[in-house]
């Protein structure tokens, strides 16, 4: 049997044994809710709970606020249900899917759920996002990185660089509880070989490695490797949620908020659409869901101060349908500077198999990267990912994340009710050349081919995990997220961000969102 097949049938019998053995329990109903009604007046609304929503959250509660949040996915800590594994995905593998969504080996059956992970597809490109209380940080690998100084002022000329690098990014740090691995148990832990040989194979090829930080708490790691607490790292969780160990959202930022009593969190709660009054105030048209998608009720918000944070696409989907809907106003800047964030994914066969390969056993959190972010003709910044399937397939994942010098552009088609994305291989193609490139020097020093297992012709260039942009801080918005030609909207995610900011971008969005909002309550726009 060839090792493709072989892997393939692995997998197989894998998913067979756990699919047959998957808890079968009816979908959960929601809750009451403590604002109850189907027309509910909220001074402050935030739609959506990942870090833009987060931050502000908590901010404008310790400020006194009365703050309601409304999150289209389940708030998993108040459902009891568990998070499950890569090899035994259960009810919060997809949002609402037959079949399992992850960039590949989709092999796995599903009854349909609201779960964390979901993709939205377009012609030449796929956008995973998360679902849930928490947002994206509850189906993320955590890697907390912080953008290249010289990269941040070149994509946000305006801001005072300077103060994010001693204030804002150090405030997030703190808050999200970002740490970094210890040395010695990286070098010992049997998990981790994917990343030393990842790291020694690139040094071998003439590139730079840096360790990155992470949100997961790495005291909690050793004592899993230990038996002393249960696994979740090392037992697969990670972009279908994680179960121990990572500090996502719901255990930071809304944590907090929530302990001030001034935070309402109201899940599976989707906006349909808004509508501009008279008195400059918003009504937000609302459907409550079950877990299983079925609409349980239809709701109002009527709000004076409205803050969208669902994230890059969600918002984009909000404002634009509302405009083809309700003749919402929006800026012509809206749907503009688009960008994937320079995500291409690739990766190579044949990796050391006759000397463990990367490793039967592979934790889910990685903590090492390559930059090349200085080679003026190949500017990247690659993810080492693990690549946990049970076995050793000898086989090394990697995301490159580019510069995107072409941006696209988003909008709405009125005939389909859906998105529509202008992005296509001319996007591309620089990212495309520096996997090449990337692959070939790699391959040359150490030996291995492109993987034409994991993608097509060893290419991933369909899979974005990080959009960004659409509505510009500054342009788009005033300087603080405030949406022009509007007077009580605000926009606080990553659609702030012009397409692109050269790592992953969470810790970005998030001391942005800090900025915005300290800049907004200073200023009594939420007085």
């Amino acid at each position: 049997m060839d090792r493709k097949k072989f892997i393939k049938t692995g997998l197989l019998a894998v998913s067979g044994f756990y699919f047959l053995n998957a808890d079968l329990f009816q979908a959960m109903q929601p809750k009451t809710d403590s604002l109850e009604g189907n027309v509910i007046d909220a001074p402050i609304l935030i739609v959506g709970s990942g870090y833009g929503g987060a931050v502000s959250a908590l901010r404008l509660c310790e400020a006194g606020k009365k703050v309601v949040m409304l999150e289209m996915g389940l708030n998993w800590e108040k459902s009891g249900i568990p998070f499950s594994s890569m090899l035994k995905p259960g009810k919060s593998a997809a949002w609402l899917k037959k079949k399992t969504i992850a960039p590949f080996m989709n092999i796995f059956s599903l009854t349909p759920f609201t779960g964390t992970l979901d993709r939205m597809d377009f012609e030449h490109i796929n956008i995973w996002v998360g679902r849930g209380v928490g947002g994206g940080s509850l189906v993320n690998g955590g890697m907390a990185v912080t953008p290249k100084e010289s990269y941040f002022k070149e994509v946000f000329p305006d801001l005072d660089a300077e103060k994010f690098y001693s204030t804002y990014f150090p405030l997030v740090h703190k808050e999200l509880k970002v740490n970094i691995i210890d040395e010695q148990f990286l070098k010992d832990c049997p998990y981790y070989q994917f990343t030393r040989v990842g790291e020694e194979e690139a040094h071998k090829a003439g590139f730079k490695t840096i360790r990155v930080p992470n949100v997961y708490d790495f005291q909690y790691m050793e004592k899993e490797y230990k038996n002393e607490v249960p696994r979740s790292a090392f037992n697969t969780e990670v972009i279908y949620g994680n179960n121990h160990g990572k500090n996502s959202l719901d255990k930071t930022y809304l944590k907090k908020a929530l302990e001030t009593g001034n935070l309402e969190i109201l899940d599976l709660h989707c906006v349909e659409n808004i509508k501009l009054n008279d008195d400059k105030t918003y009504t937000l048209n609302v459907q409550q869901i079950d877990t299983s998608g079925a609409v349980v009720s239809d709701k109002v918000f009527n709000c004076k101060k409205l803050i969208l944070a669902t994230g890059t696409m969600g918002t984009l989907k909000i404002l634009l349908q509302s405009n083809a809907v309700n003749k919402f106003p929006i800026h012509e800047e809206i749907g503009k500077n688009w960008g994937n964030n320079g995500n291409f994914m690739t990766g190579r066969n044949w990796v050391k198999p006759l000397s463990g390969g990367t490793g039967a056993k592979q934790s889910t959190i990685p903590v090492g990267g390559i930059d090349n972010w200085e080679d003026k003709e190949h500017p990247f910044f690659t993810e080492i990912a693990p690549l946990p399937m049970g076995m050793d397939v000898a086989t090394a994942l990697y995301l490159l994340i580019n510069r995107v010098d072409k941006k696209g552009e988003v909008s709405y088609d009125t005939n389909t009710k859906k998105l529509s994305l202008n992005w296509d291989q001319s996007h591309m193609a620089k990212m495309k050349e520096n996997a090449n490139y990337f692959i070939k020097k790699m391959n040359r020093a150490n030996g291995g081919t492109r993987s034409h297992f994991l993608f097509n012709n060893g290419f991933g260039a369909d899979v974005c995990y990080h959009p960004l942009g659409g509505c510009v801080l500054g342009k788009a918005t005033n300087d603080y997220g405030k949406l022009k030609d509007h007077d009580n909207l605000y926009v606080l995610d990553g659609s702030l961000i012009p397409g692109t900011i050269g790592v992953n971008p969470f810790v970005t969005i998030t001391a942005i969102a800090e900025y915005c909002i300290e800049n907004l309550i200073r200023q009594n726009e939420f007085a």
